[in-house]
């Protein structure tokens, strides 16, 4: 008996949304365009494989659909129009990196820059120039250090034979006057002699 019922009601439920009548406007209560176009289609009258509707109700869902689409135009102007913006905030945006990165670059090489003589050096060449500068003054004095030493060397070999020639010739200047003077004393002796006789 309860199956019975159950059947019943089952049966009376199913027949009900069998034959229920549809809303043609049931459409206008969804937001979306395509849940009122399947709700649209799905309340139309069904007749011998074809769908029977009002023109009144087609006119009105098409005034429906064509306020869509304007909406949706005019918000794909609004989105273009704000991609348009975008673009040139972006262009704007771009170009002050750009311009921001070339302040950079110059303030970089500024940083690691040098001015010597009205020349902006960098820092590495100058270092490296003046380490080569400061080798090739070492290496000059130390040549200068060896030629001075040689010349001394020179010099004092020059003095030494100097004075050996000096005494040698002081010496000799000192015999020789000797000498003179024996031989003129000797002369003179002579001379006495032959004036005695």
């Amino acid at each position: 008996m309860k199956r019975l019922y159950v059947l019943i009601i089952l049966l009376a439920a199913f027949s009900t949304s069998i034959f229920a009548k549809k809303d043609p406007n049931a459409w206008k209560s969804e937001k979306d365009v395509r849940k009122q176009y399947s709700v649209f289609k799905e309340n139309l009258n069904y007749w011998s494989g074809n769908y029977v509707v009002k023109s009144a109700q087609l006119d009105e869902f098409y005034g429906a659909m064509n306020d869509s689409i304007t909406r949706f135009e005019d918000q794909l102007h609004e989105r273009m129009l704000e991609i348009s913006q975008q673009k040139q905030e972006l262009a704007q945006r771009q170009e002050l990196v750009s311009e921001t990165q070339k302040k950079l670059e110059e303030s970089q090489r500024l940083q690691n820059s040098i001015s010597v003589l009205g020349m902006n050096l960098n820092k590495n060449v100058y270092s490296t120039s003046m380490y080569l500068f400061i080798l090739g003054v070492l290496i000059l004095a130390g040549f200068v250090y060896m030629m001075f030493q040689r010349s001394m060397r020179t010099t004092r070999q020059t003095q030494k034979e100097y004075e050996e020639l000096k005494h040698e010739y002081e010496e000799h200047k000192k015999t020789s006057l000797d000498r003179y003077t024996k031989i003129n004393m000797e002369l003179h002796k002579t001379r006495l002699e032959l004036q005695k006789k």
